[in-house]
């Protein structure tokens, strides 16, 4: 198991040459094209989505632009090899999706053409599908109890090395720092559990299959669910049983 070597606020450097550190605007490009390499359950959007740039936009724009003080990044002797981003601010990120990065996003991306394909179509149906069936519909964790939202990425070739746990370690200790009471996350997966994020105190308060979106990705079964950490047991027993 690696040993921490050295550790601040800004970067965390580990014995097995992994470092964790705060993103820089200088990493820009390379976590988008990571964001797009893995999209599609640890592989490229391509499957199902040929506008990387307009992937990227919706997927990462917010983290890089507007709250990059919470997008922590791992390297391998210098390579981006994964990423971890962060939102402390529900409602300042609704309110910059819905109107700073969705509409000046969407035009340049009718401009270049790529969505209007059948890969774009079949995205559009099957979502559309899976909202009028409740699917996608998960309990909605109390943003006042579960403040923090995040997502993260491995580069292919990287996975299993410990990396997630590293930049998660990080995130949830700065979580701590700023006395904020808790994270959760979405996932899809082919299980309908998360251990990964189990064995750190995360408990799964919601649980769907989604049937319509097995049609679209062709990988059956798919289960999407709702994770969220606590750091007040009292406050995530009470929102555990909510959403039973």
């Amino acid at each position: 198991m690696s040993k921490v070597l050295s550790k601040s606020r800004t970067k965390i450097v580990y014995s097995d040459g992994i470092a964790i550190r705060k993103y820089s605007p200088q990493d820009e490009q390379v976590v988008r094209t990571l964001c797009c390499d893995t999209a599609y359950f640890g592989e490229p959007c391509e499957a199902f989505f040929t506008d990387r740039e307009l992937l990227a936009d919706l997927i990462m724009k917010y983290y890089t632009d507007y709250e990059p003080e919470h997008l922590w990044i791992a390297e391998y002797i210098g390579e981006i090899v994964g990423y971890i981003s962060a939102c402390f601010d529900e409602a300042k990120c609704k309110s910059i999706m819905l109107f700073k990065i969705i509409p000046p996003s969407i035009i340049p991306a009718l401009i270049r053409g790529k969505i209007w394909d059948r890969k774009t179509y079949k995205m559009i149906v099957y979502i559309v599908k899976s909202i009028l069936l409740k699917e996608t519909k998960l309990v909605n964790l109390n943003y006042k109890e579960f403040p923090v939202h995040f997502h993260q990425n491995i580069k292919k070739g990287f996975r299993g090395r410990g990396i997630g746990n590293k930049l998660l370690i990080a995130l949830l200790e700065e979580v701590e720092r700023e006395k904020l009471s808790g994270v959760r996350f979405r996932a899809l997966r082919h299980e309908p559990w998360f251990p990964f994020f189990e064995k750190y105190g995360f408990k799964k308060f919601d649980c769907k299959r989604v049937r319509s979106w097995e049609a679209w990705f062709k990988k059956v079964p798919l289960y999407f669910m709702e994770y969220g950490k606590s750091f007040y047991d009292s406050q995530s027993t009470k929102q555990e049983v909510k959403a039973k």
